[in-house]
């Protein structure tokens, strides 16, 4: 007998689509309701999904049926809706960002903990199939990665205009430039300094970061990410990693944001001394498989091991101490955050 999980998901943008679409695929989970304030698009999506539309979080909330409510809205509504879910006895689903300071996040993994409800969030990157081949390969055939070079680049979303303002979004430092730092980290290990330069828009947003990780292992990470791309430039992602004996590199370019179009391609090498590989990823669904592992976690009472909170929250200190960097074009020293703690006393500049 198969247990069905029952979902709430609130926001229905872009990320809210692809999740709506992944739980369709999913068979021990069940779209109970979707809210939107929007009527047409709630209804038309409620009709393509066989579910039920409502425009009030608080119906999803009275909802017994509903065990998860998965947050696809903008990043500074997130606390406030987690907090409410929490309460109300939900277990949680989120978009990342988790939210735009690391005291917000501690504020939410506190009401769940209160609450004896679990919170999940939504790094996808480390479900994408490419990104799990490269993780593989470092600890297979390139276990002494000591170079990193990423870039994330396109153009700011489409679809709402919230993404310019840093109060809202965080700009593309917390909405691109996360994706890889999370990555990144999951890959080499705790920072040792942090250095970054960049551009803001017209918001003070910061829309072109590039950032310097010096890790405690003495690798090093270089990292870039644009919402300031031209109109017709493609959604690109790119992501080397070297040894002193091999490469192994991954290049995609899609059409309107990550979704592809004709144009789009991908190709990923591995190089070594004797050898030369184009590497077959077989296609996935990330989203898909992000939420099929975290509803297993929920029915299994399984820990979370592939995106526990105190990464989580490592990430949003590390994303802090960027943008610190950015502010004061200063190095920043990470000695006193290290990932198991999550959040602990600020960073100093040097």
């Amino acid at each position: 007998m198969i247990f069905i999980q029952n979902i709430g998901l609130i926001g229905l943008g872009f990320i809210g689509q692809k999740h709506l679409e992944a739980y369709s695929h999913i068979p021990n989970a069940r779209v109970k309701a979707i809210c939107t304030a929007d009527q047409e698009k709630g209804t038309k999506l409620a009709a393509e999904f066989n579910t039920s539309h409502v425009t009030s979080f608080e119906d999803l909330l009275a909802d017994d049926d509903i065990d998860v409510i998965d947050i696809c809205l903008p990043t500074h509504l997130h606390e406030s809706y987690a907090l409410k879910a929490a309460h109300a006895g939900k277990h949680i689903f989120c978009e990342k960002p988790l939210t735009l300071t690391a005291e917000s996040a501690q504020r939410m993994i506190e009401a769940t903990e209160a609450n004896g409800v679990r919170l999940f969030v939504g790094h996808v990157l480390r479900f994408w199939p490419e990104y799990a081949l490269i993780q593989s390969y470092s600890q297979t055939k390139m276990q002494d990665i000591q170079v990193i070079h990423a870039k994330r680049l396109g153009q700011a979303p489409k679809w709402s205009d919230w993404f310019q303002y840093p109060e809202k979004s965080g700009g593309a430092l917390f909405d691109l430039h996360i994706h890889d730092i999370d990555y990144i980290c999951a890959l080499l290990g705790e920072v040792a300094t942090v250095y970054a330069v960049g551009h803001q828009n017209a918001y003070g947003a910061w829309d072109h970061v590039m950032t310097t990780l010096t890790f405690n292992n003495n690798s090093q990470a270089f990292v870039e990410a644009s919402h300031r791309m031209p109109p017709d430039y493609p959604f690109s992602m790119t992501f080397r990693a070297q040894t002193p004996d091999a490469t192994l590199d991954y290049k995609s370019q899609a059409g309107d944001n990550i979704d592809p179009d004709e144009d789009s391609h991908t190709t990923m090498t591995y190089y070594s001394s004797t050898e030369k590989t184009s590497l077959q990823v077989e296609a996935t669904d990330p989203f898909q498989q992000e939420l099929i592992y975290f509803i297993h976690c929920l029915e299994a009472n399984q820990d979370n091991t592939i995106i526990p909170l105190s990464d989580v929250l490592y990430t949003l200190k590390l994303l802090k101490a960027i943008e610190r960097s950015l502010e004061t074009k200063k190095v920043i020293s990470m000695h006193n955050t290290t990932r198991k703690e999550g959040v602990c006393s600020n960073q100093s500049e040097s």
